[in-house]
């Protein structure tokens, strides 16, 4: 099994833990602040069909992932709240066997068009890591309090790396200013994003910026993907413009 199928399993089991949680409620009704309109229950049957979905790409060989609304096999989660968490665990495990039986080069359908096993791999890793972060905030954990520096690095790593594959020239993305994320601690976590008139260009490197913002890996990943606000997070240093950070931060963190 690959690092990251195993880093995913134990995603899954975390998420699977909050889920179980007595905060969660006992129909899982808590609400998830993180995911508007959304309870646990709603959070879980994503994440549990999500995984459900990229395992019906790949082995019904579909161009791309399958719709949100397409028939999976056990594609909704039990009533029981008690049983939710064995749901979930069955979608993971399911989704890594179907990752590790297979070539990490081989094409198979993605986002739209092919992507390879490896990239559903590490994308499955990080949407459970991030949903992982949705349910303990819901429930009252301490967030991600077990996720290695460089889990969170690469997570966002791949955040940006889908930005520039699938939005670096959107209107919403353009601006006139440069951002430095630098994760304290994690040697190769560092980011320059500098946006311009005709899109955005992200490198990984160190250099001064309008802002830079700087703290644990963890604190930035919660940040950039829009799960807590940068001024709701104390160990995060920013310096120069706030408001360049936070426009950034507002326009890229579309889950």
């Amino acid at each position: 099994m690959s690092a990251a199928a195993d880093h995913l399993l134990l995603q899954a089991g975390a998420f699977a833990d909050a889920v179980s949680a007595p905060a969660a409620g006992d129909d899982l009704s808590t609400p998830v602040p993180t995911c508007p309109d959304w309870t646990v229950r709603d959070l879980a049957r994503h994440l549990g069909q999500v995984h459900r979905r990229v395992v019906a790409t790949i082995t019904t060989g579909a161009e791309r992932m399958l719709p949100r609304d397409a028939e999976v096999p056990d594609g909704e989660p039990p009533a029981s709240r008690d049983e939710v968490a064995t749901w979930l665990l069955e979608g993971a495990s399911a989704l890594v066997g179907t990752l590790t039986a297979e070539d990490p080069e081989r094409e198979v359908g993605g986002f739209v068009g092919p992507v390879t096993i490896a990239f559903w791999t590490r994308r499955q890793l990080h949407e459970t890591l991030v949903h992982r972060l949705d349910a303990e905030l819901a429930v009252g954990f301490e967030p991600l309090a077990d996720v290695a520096p460089e889990l969170a690095v690469d997570g966002i790593a791949e955040w940006y790396d889908l930005l520039t594959a699938y939005r670096s020239t959107s209107r919403r993305v353009r601006g006139d200013a440069s951002i430095h994320l630098h994760a304290t601690d994690a040697p190769d976590g560092e980011w320059l994003i500098r946006r311009g008139t005709e899109g955005v260009a992200i490198t990984r490197e160190h250099t001064k910026a309008d802002v830079a913002v700087r703290g644990r890996a963890v604190d930035l990943l919660a940040v950039i993907t829009g799960r807590r606000a940068l001024g709701d997070v104390e160990d995060l240093q920013v310096f120069g413009d706030p408001a360049a950070a936070e426009d950034w931060i507002r326009v890229s963190a579309l889950g």
